[in-house]
């Protein structure tokens, strides 16, 4: 009889959850952080790089030995590896070229993500571009990773973002419906580029993420970052207790027929606990995340 662990790396159609694992790695440490994880029922993690504890396994010299190390631990630990996101703040002021320093982090990503096991991974578009560049920009920003992702054997997910006007407290959406970011996916014509859909951007950018779903193809969406706010700022907080309706949200993953992983993106809830309350905040977060997978896997 497999366990838990086996039956979901063999039954790919078994909704999965996860979280995003920048603040148990920091304030637990690899080890500690992946059983407190285990131990509040997630299935697996989202592997950020975005933080500084993520950056300095991939940025180390020893890279290769740096992943081998955290997957043995994901093993040991019962856990997958859901999905990986990559470093963030990629600018135009960077050259889009291998031999770059920035660029070449962003390979290095992909092999390490893959080395993790992960089969996503999670790129954000380069934003600080005039919005006339903005499509062709990136179109060549992501192009130039493909053959990368192509070798490592993972995809890349594209995200509905924003810039952020700090002068008038303003979100302006990046990709921020569900047709702008079908129709960027379909010019980069390549199966090796899916969609993250951002619940609490969406809301942010002003199109309600449950709007947003409607308007995708199941097949684009393969990754999700779940999460809530005050439709004020991305505060990256625990669904429900926030303004987004989760019950449209999920009827509309439902009718998708969406059945990958449910990713709690709830770094800066997680990151307001001591290392003492991490695992009672991370058991909190999985008994949601329960909630969200039995409505969405309650026959109607």
């Amino acid at each position: 009889m497999l366990d838990k662990f086996s039956y979901y790396r063999y039954n790919k159609n078994i909704m999965k959850l996860s979280v995003d694992f920048g603040a148990p790695l920091k304030i637990l440490g690899l080890n500690r952080g992946l059983q407190a994880v285990k131990a509040a029922g997630f299935d697996g993690i989202d592997f950020s790089f975005k933080e500084e504890a993520g950056k300095a396994l991939l940025f180390a010299e020893n890279w290769e030995e740096q992943a081998h190390t955290v997957r043995r631990a994901l093993d040991q630990a019962g856990l997958i590896c859901a999905q990986t996101h990559a470093p963030i703040g990629f600018s135009v002021q960077d050259k889009i070229c291998p031999k770059e320093i920035e660029f070449a982090r962003l390979i290095r990503c992909l092999f390490f993500s893959a080395i993790l096991g992960a089969k996503t991974v999670v790129v954000h578009a380069v934003t600080d571009v005039k919005p006339i560049d903005f499509i062709p920009h990136n179109l060549r920003f992501y192009k130039t990773l493909e053959p990368y992702a192509k070798q490592a054997g993972v995809k890349i997910a594209v995200e509905n973002l924003y810039n952020f006007d700090k002068k008038y407290h303003r979100f302006e959406g990046v990709l921020e419906t569900g047709e702008k970011l079908s129709s960027f996916l379909q010019k980069l014509r390549s199966p090796q580029f899916v969609a993250c859909v951002d619940t609490g951007h969406a809301l942010l950018t002003g199109t309600p993420p449950e709007k947003m779903l409607a308007a995708m193809n199941k097949n684009l969406v393969q990754s999700l970052h779940v999460h809530d706010n005050d439709g004020v700022d991305d505060l990256h907080a625990l669904p429900y207790t926030g303004v987004l309706c989760w019950e449209g949200i999920l009827s509309a993953l439902k009718t998708m027929g969406f059945d990958g992983t449910l990713t709690l993106e709830i770094m800066y809830f997680l990151e307001k606990f001591s290392e003492e309350q991490m695992p009672i905040a991370l058991a909190l977060a999985g008994q949601v995340g329960e909630k969200m997978k039995a409505f969405l896997a309650k026959k109607v």
